[in-house]
């Protein structure tokens, strides 16, 4: 640890690091200068990181975390935890007492709101960002914008993408992969959960109605249930919230692919599924078809049978690419019907030609999981019409999907419009928050597809097995590398 200065003459704090600016996470916004005070002390940090034990530490590194008791042999740091219920991705299914040993590590502060910039306001003055993930990015020593990460504006003025100020923490993220014993013992949607005191699904949570019965359902009001013959429950909680049936890692995913029967998509789905990657690598997967059904062979899942749905004519659009609104809102709503995507935290749709790497959606979307956003990939041109989504990836929240299944046919939907422009604007028509995540997808249509850069989780367009295949090992070496 490192004693830093915050300002002359003032506080000063015991840090592991410092970033010149105000801080996010303390209590004031005054800015930090962080000058060394004294020596560091030697010696590793002994706070625990996310889910590691903090059993003799009583302590946590990872904003947002408590170290909580599970018993007098075990404790570690997570999010939140409900004493008497078990853990989802803990090694068993017995109770926590969770109780708290030490401080919860502190969040971003109220006067971050209040003083922080946000989508074009010039941050060089402020030197810090009002939304989770954001940090303030210069384009030059005078102007300055905060972003997730900084990638460029247009034809514009280069940036120079220097960093100014700390990055805005993200949330806490809720959970984690689900252990083995979670899926065969917890309980699904609408059934009882007194025994099991868990529940698998999206947004589910095991409530008690009395000392008899207990429930899985998303929401519960204390009293009298209308929909239980007026009986009343207590709503106490049993257990944890689930947040998905995240088999494969968290948060999880439900990944689809809309594709045509003949032609290179179909070669470029088979090489996916043989290696068990692109929208393979995610919880959950379908194809959707219009042109009759396809079984594709192959990889750990062994075979795959697309969902046909009815076409629709494809025509020019009001930018001169595809006018195919009417073929995705039929895809959509065989994808509500198909009901995969209640299980999940996030449903994803991806072209066939785009290389996704599954794990690195979830680094993206883990911090955002239980919030009412669909993502924005794409800022080339700032204007009326940016940012926006770019079609080769698409990517909803739970709820965004459920209110599209609820009044998306209450939307504007001309064939005219490409399918990724409805989408943006029937989203902001059913009032679903939006989220700008230009690091999410690198698209030659946008601002390239770097395949060597390790964090962004897709890129697009490869329309053949050898070009696809070079970027996914591209990518893979870069992973392996970082």
């Amino acid at each position: 640890m490192q004693c830093y200065e915050q300002q002359p003459g003032g506080f000063a704090q015991c840090r592991a690091s410092c970033t010149p600016g105000p801080d996010p996470t303390h209590w004031d916004g005054k800015k930090w200068t962080c000058k060394e005070l004294g020596k560091r002390a030697p010696g590793d940090d002994v706070c625990a990181a996310a889910w590691e034990s903090c059993t003799k530490s009583h302590c946590c590194k990872d904003v947002g975390f408590q170290c909580y008791e599970k018993n007098h042999t075990w404790a570690t740091c997570k999010v939140d935890c409900v004493a008497g219920g078990p853990d989802m991705s803990d090694a068993d299914d017995e109770p926590w007492s969770c109780k708290k040993l030490g401080e919860r590590v502190p969040g971003t502060q109220k006067w971050v709101q209040a003083e922080c910039s946000a989508g074009l306001d010039n941050c060089v003055s402020t030197q810090c960002c009002k939304n989770a993930g954001e940090q303030c990015a210069l384009q030059n020593d005078y102007y300055g914008n905060c972003m997730i990460g900084c990638v460029g504006r247009g034809n514009g003025d280069p940036w120079s993408c220097k960093k100014s100020g700390p990055r805005t923490p993200t949330a806490p993220i809720k959970g984690g992969k689900l252990a083995p014993w979670a899926l065969d013992k917890c309980s699904k949607p609408y059934e009882g959960c007194l025994e099991s005191k868990c529940c698998l699904g999206m947004n589910m949570q095991c409530y008690e109605k009395n000392k008899g019965w207990a429930m899985c359902k998303e929401a519960c009001k204390k009293g009298r249930d209308p929909f239980d013959h007026n009986e009343t429950w207590s709503c106490k909680e049993l257990g944890p919230r689930s947040w998905g049936i995240a088999k494969k890692g968290f948060p999880s995913l439900y990944c689809f692919s809309l594709m045509r029967t003949v032609g290179y998509e179909v070669g470029i789905m088979k090489a996916q599924l043989q290696k068990g990657a692109g929208i393979f690598g995610c919880d959950d997967t379908s194809l959707f078809t219009a042109d009759g059904n396809i079984t594709l062979h192959g990889g750990e899942l062994g075979k795959i049978s697309s969902f046909q749905f009815p076409g629709a004519p494809v025509v020019t659009s009001q930018d001169g690419t595809a006018g195919n609104t009417q073929l995705f809102v039929h895809a959509w709503d065989a994808v509500i019907a198909a009901g995969i995507w209640k299980n999940h935290a996030w449903t994803v749709k991806a072209d066939p030609d785009a290389v996704i790497i599954a794990e690195r959606l979830r680094w993206h979307l883990a911090p955002h999981t239980g919030e009412h956003i669909f993502v924005l990939n794409c800022n080339k041109f700032p204007g009326p019409n940016y940012p926006m989504v770019y079609g080769a990836l698409e990517v909803f929240a739970n709820s965004a999907v459920q209110a599209w299944a609820q009044r998306g046919h209450d939307c504007a939907a001309p064939n005219t419009y490409g399918e990724d422009y409805y989408m943006t604007r029937c989203m902001d028509f059913l009032g679903v928050g939006r989220f700008l995540d230009e690091r999410i997808l690198g698209d030659n249509l946008c601002m390239g597809a770097d395949c060597a850069n390790g964090w962004i989780s897709a890129f697009h367009p490869f329309k053949d097995v050898a070009s696809w295949e070079k970027c996914w090992n591209t990518a893979m070496d870069s992973s392996a590398a970082a």
